[in-house]
């Protein structure tokens, strides 16, 4: 079975209800059906009854088993009214202001997530992504037990790829330029990621210009520093670094470079140094590589929302739903 398979049969055993908030869409509407369909998720289209109804007729979609939350009619509005002004009063959140906010679909979604009306959030399609990214930091905020909210990308590959089936790589999203300890804190999360969503052992390669000591500069060293903490905090797990790329999934290549660090088996979670690195690594996996990615998935939330590509299509949106509900607990 494919890793990726065990995150839609996580989803159809779960049946969470995935917010989406982008609702009269033309791929969100299709993917809310598809969603339905597969039994992956209830998915929750947010806005106004009669827009989403009058769209989902012209494009031939049936919505019969789609719930639809309509902001401006919520028996609850007042209720997120009030959370909205608690959760933001430090800064200048006042009724006035919640009451507009909450005109925003995404931020009702997060409303509707602090209320535990909602289980996760997909949004994206037509949001940039820093709204995405600033909302669900405001709004749903992070995890007590979490250092930073980083990123992640499920990489589903071809059989010519030197990874068998699935790649998971990070950060390729969200932070820019993480020192040591975010980078192993980074390293950590996504490990834990791989193991919850994909039951996949994770084997770490953190990624440089560098193998072993074979170049001198502070980004090896940060590279280096972050490796020694990821293996303080995951003893349990094959850590490979400062590693390049080519060593972390050729074994041959580990074996001649770094003999200490050498295994039979290619690393499956690669850690870049940098923001610069893993965007633009992830998109020649992508687009040179042929494979397809499945993200940016954010963890470290206390609830699961993730942010989908402008350009996305509808088989993205229903693959990052299902990733969404595998994620809730």
């Amino acid at each position: 079975m494919s890793a990726f398979n065990r995150i839609l049969d996580k989803a159809q055993a779960t049946q969470k209800r995935i917010a989406l908030p982008e609702s009269t869409d033309e791929r969100v509407l299709r993917a809310a059906a598809e969603v339905v369909e597969k039994k992956l998720a209830r998915p929750i289209l947010i806005g106004d009854p009669a827009q989403i109804k009058k769209q989902a007729h012209r494009l031939g979609i049936s919505l019969n088993e789609v719930t639809i939350e309509d902001p401006a009619q919520s028996k609850k509005l007042s209720h997120y009214i009030d959370l909205l002004v608690a959760k933001r009063e430090h800064r200048g959140m006042t009724v006035e202001k919640a009451t507009q906010a909450l005109g925003d679909t995404f931020t009702y979604a997060c409303m509707m997530m602090n209320d535990e009306a909602a289980d996760g959030c997909v949004a994206g399609a037509i949001t940039p992504t820093a709204d995405v990214v600033r909302g669900a930091m405001q709004l749903v905020q992070k995890h007590q037990d979490t250092k930073l909210v980083s990123s992640f990308f499920i990489m589903r590959l071809n059989e010519h790829h030197p990874v068998d089936d699935v790649l998971i790589i990070a950060d390729c999203a969200l932070v820019i330029d993480p020192d040591p300890q975010e980078l192993a804190a980074i390293a950590a999360s996504t490990g834990d990621s791989a193991i919850k969503l994909l039951d996949l052992e994770p084997q770490i390669g953190m990624l440089s210009f560098s193998t072993a000591g074979s170049a001198r500069h502070k980004h090896v060293t940060k590279v280096r520093e972050a490796t020694e903490e990821l293996r303080r905090l995951r003893p349990q797990w094959r850590i490979a670094g400062e590693v390049q790329l080519d060593a972390a999934v050729i074994p041959e290549i580990l074996a001649k470079k770094a003999p200490e660090q050498a295994s039979d088996s290619p690393c499956n979670t690669l850690i870049f140094p940098n923001l610069d690195a893993g965007n633009i690594g992830y998109k020649l996996i992508e687009r040179f590589g042929g494979a397809q990615a499945i993200g940016p998935i954010l963890q470290g939330l206390n609830r699961p929302v993730n942010d989908l590509s402008r350009g996305c299509s509808q088989d993205d949106i229903v693959n990052l739903v299902a990733v969404t509900a595998a994620q809730c607990d």
